[in-house]
């Protein structure tokens, strides 16, 4: 059962806060979540959930409500809520359901007004958590359970107002069902929070929640701070404190810095070193063999999120995942250059990561694909999907380098950046239109043309200075990312083997036509590694085997850099 009283209980302070809130004249949105006690295996089996949201006006019919069931290929919990209940002053709320597939990575579901509403509405629900699901290659947004601490996005469990309505999100945690030392941490901040900024629904849907028994880091003095589920194999701390000191670089790099800043760590088995932007924080995953230096640039590209973010109007923000050539791209670009400009990482680590990056790209069968056409292969392909990190870091280098060159070193990419991004702290669109002419002023019509063939799938190569003297450019035989059968037999369900390649690794490993797939692998790190193998666990009639082979195919010429001396 619900745990009306607790949650009653909480419904009239909670509205004492709302003096404090950044905007005492926006409408308000609090979340209250209320952990239930952890079993003998220290699961929490659910969430109670309670929201309270104001400035809701709709008409019979119209959607009150929206929840992805599928987000971006996850499964969430939309279809597991239980005891759901909408009520305002005038009583409960009736409700339909209505589900929208949007694309084929993303369903909605919405509940729809019985009567008319104008005001204070009230939403309660429980959502359980599956122990027992197993970890996903996917975004980690689905809710999990280990260690007495329970993780989701925002966008696996938490309804969201089905307007555009932007709303001062108070967050409340209620302990009194999971028992003593229970601590609440949100992408908001520590314990209970409220938003600095009103937030539209697109981004409620990008908070973090992390409650139970989580490791805990800050907040520092700039709003820094951090919070892990499960046993991390090395202690965090000193990972996080290197985290929020390239946090306070990038600050002051870019002249700002957001209020606060969240890091969310959680175990995942099959998908380590895997993170997911989101509001002003990021989540990312790691197992027991996870180190140190794997995860350094995850938290230096995440971060980045809090300046060139797809979720705060910028570049692709409007345009989609066609856009995120801007914002991944950038993401990529200085993830290496900036720690390596403040001294936080060495000339080989920052090689490491360009030769990489450079390798994966170079050696993509899937190189010359039009930039239109990243939306319809995303998440269905690794090799289409890594393309807007790998071409738009790679050509934002080449751009640095030219807007370098044509300025005998008085300007730079930096400069371009920082003027777009404080034209959208100023109100003002901060789209194609603004980095098409910024693009003119400082390369001409060559610059346009350069721009526009990128985006046509030319392959892009910055010069070999383009990362200063002490490193040039060579070329070396690489081999191409080849699984050795379709991909797309990974999409299918169940997964069955289709396109098996005569003669290619994964034949010669015993890979056979018609092989069920059973397990799930992260590909997108995969890619750049030469190194790598993968090992597919299959059924073949009665018997499951194992078939572990170098996902590798032609040897191509590829480019890749290295000390100049």
């Amino acid at each position: 059962m619900l745990n009306h009283r607790a949650l009653t209980g909480l419904l009239a302070p909670s509205f004492l806060l709302l003096a404090g809130a950044a905007d005492p004249a926006a409408p308000q949105l609090i979340v209250r979540l209320a952990p239930g006690a952890p079993d003998a295996a220290q699961h929490i089996p659910y969430v109670d959930m309670a929201l309270t949201v104001q400035g809701v006006h709709a008409k019979p019919g119209d959607a009150l409500f929206e929840l992805p069931l599928i987000a971006n290929t996850v499964v969430t919990s939309g279809k597991d809520l239980q005891q759901l209940s909408f009520a305002d002053r005038a009583g409960p709320i009736a409700v339909t359901v209505q589900d929208k597939a949007e694309d084929g990575s993303n369903t909605t579901r919405s509940w729809r007004a019985g009567r008319a509403i104008d005001g204070v509405v009230t939403v309660r629900y429980r959502v359980p958590i599956d122990a027992a699901a197993p970890p996903l290659a996917l975004p980690q947004y689905e809710i999990r359970t280990e260690n007495g601490t329970f993780s989701a996005a925002a966008n696996a469990f938490v309804l969201q107002p089905a307007d555009t309505i932007a709303r001062v999100t108070h967050v409340q945690w209620d302990f009194t069902g999971y028992g003593a030392g229970g601590v609440g941490v949100s992408s908001l901040g520590v314990s209970n929070a409220v938003g600095s900024t009103p937030l539209p629904a697109a981004k409620l849907g990008s908070i973090y929640y992390m409650g139970g028994h989580p490791g805990v880091s800050g907040p520092a003095g700039d709003g820094f701070f951090a919070a892990w589920q499960g046993t991390p194999p090395f202690d965090m701390t000193p990972l996080m404190a290197w985290g929020g000191k390239l946090h306070q670089f990038y600050g002051r790099f870019f002249g700002y810095a957001p209020p606060s800043f969240g890091v969310f760590g959680r175990t995942n088995t099959r998908n380590p070193g895997s993170g997911i932007g989101l509001t002003d924080s990021f989540a990312y995953t790691f197992n027991d063999t996870s180190k140190p230096d794997d995860l350094r640039s995850l938290l230096a590209h995440e971060m980045l999120h809090s300046w060139v973010n797809s979720l705060d109007g910028s570049m692709d923000a409007a345009g989609g995942l066609d856009r995120s050539w801007f914002g991944e791209g950038l993401a990529v670009h200085y993830q290496r250059t900036l720690p390596y400009r403040s001294g936080m990482i060495s000339a080989d680590d920052f090689l490491k990561d360009l030769n990489e990056t450079a390798a994966r790209y170079y050696t993509n069968i899937k190189i010359a694909t039009l930039n239109s056409e990243i939306p319809a292969g995303f998440w269905r392909d690794t090799r289409i999907r890594v393309l807007p990190y790998d071409r738009g870091s790679l050509y934002f280098e080449a751009v640095d380098a030219q807007i370098r060159a044509a300025s005998k070193g008085k300007r730079s990419l930096d400069d371009l950046v920082r003027t777009m991004l404080t034209t959208r702290r100023n109100g003002q669109p901060m789209n194609e239109a603004l980095y098409r002419k910024l693009l003119r002023a400082e390369l001409g019509d060559k610059g346009l043309a350069e721009f526009d063939a990128m985006l046509a799938g030319g392959t892009v190569l910055p010069p070999s200075d383009a990362y200063g003297p002490g490193f040039r450019r060579v070329s070396q035989p690489l081999r191409r990312y080849d699984l050795g059968f379709d991909i797309a037999s990974l999409q299918a369900r169940p997964k069955i083997v289709h396109g098996l390649v005569k003669g290619s690794n994964a034949d010669q490993a015993g890979l056979k036509e018609g092989d069920e797939i059973l397990n799930s692998f992260p590909q997108d790190a995969l890619q750049g590694d030469q190194q790598a193998y993968v090992t597919l666990d299959v059924k073949r009639a009665s018997q499951t085997k194992h078939i572990r082979y170098q996902p590798r195919g032609e040897i191509v010429q590829a480019y890749q850099w290295v000390p100049a001396s």
